[in-house]
C-alpha cells in the first residue's frame, strides 16, 4: 500500500506539471521570465495563505527555517532559470533537460542525507530519465536547441534537483513542518526575492495574463504539493525521478485534447516509461 500511494503521488505530480508546462509556454509567448516570477509566486502563496488555518504546522526551529530560507533562494533562482528556458523554446525541446533533475538530487541525496537505493532501483531509474530524454528531444531542432536551452535549462535542473534534499530533511528528517505549509513560504520567499530583484509592473500585464497565471497557480500547487508527500514518503531520488516523467503526459494531453500527431514510436517509449514507473 505505501508503495503504491508513493507513485501514485509522484506520478499525480507529473501528470500537474506537464499542464502547468503547456500554460508556461502560453504565457511566455508574450512575456519575460522577470514579468511574471514574482506575481506567480505572489498568487500561489496567497491562495494557501486563505486556507492555512485547515493545515498550518511548521516547528520553526532555527536550523529549519534556514533550511526554509535556502529552499527559498534556490528555487527563485531555478525558477528563474525554468521560465527562461520556456521564452524562446517549445515545452516539448525543453522539458528534457528540464528531466535530468533526479541524476543531480541521487547523487546529493547520498552524500548529504545518505538517502540510498538499491542498484536496481537506481538503474530502474537513470532508464526513465533516458527514455524521457531520448522520447522529448527534437533531433531536428538539436542547433537551436543548444543554444537556447541548454545552459538555462540544465541550471533550472540542477537547482531544482538540488532543492529537493533540504525539503526532504523538512518533510521526513527533521519531520518539523508539512507539505502545504512548506510549499506556502516556498512561494511567499520566492515571491519575496523575485519582487526584490525583478520588481513588478503591474500594467505589463492583461487580464487574460493574470487569468492564466491563476489557473497556472493551481495546477502548481497540487503538483507540488504531491511531490512533497511523495519526498516525505520514499527516497528523494526516485521521487524526483517519477515526478519528471512530465514529458510523456505532455505527449497524451497533446494528442488527446490538441489533435497533435501521436507516432507509434512515442506512443510505445510512452508506455515503457509508465511501465517502469510503476515497478521502480
Amino acid at each position: 500500500m505505501f508503495e503504491l500511494n508513493f507513485t501514485i503521488l509522484a506520478i499525480g505530480s507529473a501528470v500537474f506539471a506537464a499542464i502547468a508546462n503547456i500554460l508556461a509556454r502560453t504565457l511566455l509567448k508574450n512575456l519575460r521570465s522577470q514579468d511574471i516570477l514574482g506575481i506567480n509566486f505572489l498568487t500561489m502563496g496567497a491562495t494557501l495563505v486563505l486556507v492555512s488555518p485547515s493545515f498550518y504546522y511548521f516547528d520553526a526551529t532555527p536550523f529549519a527555517m534556514a533550511l526554509l530560507l535556502s529552499i527559498g533562494l534556490i528555487d527563485t533562482l531555478a525558477n528563474y532559470f525554468y521560465f527562461k528556458t520556456f521564452e524562446k523554446t517549445e515545452a516539448s525541446v525543453a522539458t528534457p533537460i528540464l528531466s535530468l533533475a533526479p541524476v543531480f538530487t541521487f547523487i546529493l541525496g547520498w552524500f548529504v542525507i545518505n538517502d540510498v537505493v538499491s542498484w536496481k532501483t537506481l538503474l530502474i531509474a537513470l532508464l526513465i530519465t533516458s527514455l524521457i530524454i531520448i522520447f522529448s528531444v527534437d533531433f531536428k531542432n538539436i542547433k537551436t536547441f543548444k543554444k537556447n536551452t541548454f545552459i538555462p535549462a540544465i541550471t533550472a535542473s540542477l537547482l531544482f534537483g538540488i532543492s529537493a534534499i533540504p525539503s526532504k530533511m523538512l518533510l521526513d528528517t527533521l519531520d518539523v513542518i508539512n507539505s502545504p505549509t512548506l510549499y506556502m513560504f516556498r512561494s511567499g520567499v520566492i515571491a519575496l526575492f523575485a519582487l526584490l530583484f525583478f520588481g513588478f509592473k503591474v500594467h505589463d500585464l492583461s487580464l487574460g495574463q493574470y487569468r492564466i497565471i491563476f489557473v497556472r497557480g493551481l495546477f502548481v500547487i497540487a503538483q507540488w504539493l504531491l511531490l512533497y508527500y511523495a519526498l516525505s514518503l520514499g527516497n528523494a531520488g526516485v521521487t524526483i525521478t517519477l515526478a519528471n516523467i512530465t514529458p510523456v503526459f505532455v505527449f497524451i494531453l497533446g494528442a488527446l485534447f490538441l489533435k497533435e500527431r501521436m507516432t507509434w514510436k512515442k506512443g510505445f517509449a510512452a508506455i515503457l516509461i509508465l511501465a517502469l514507473s510503476s515497478i521502480i
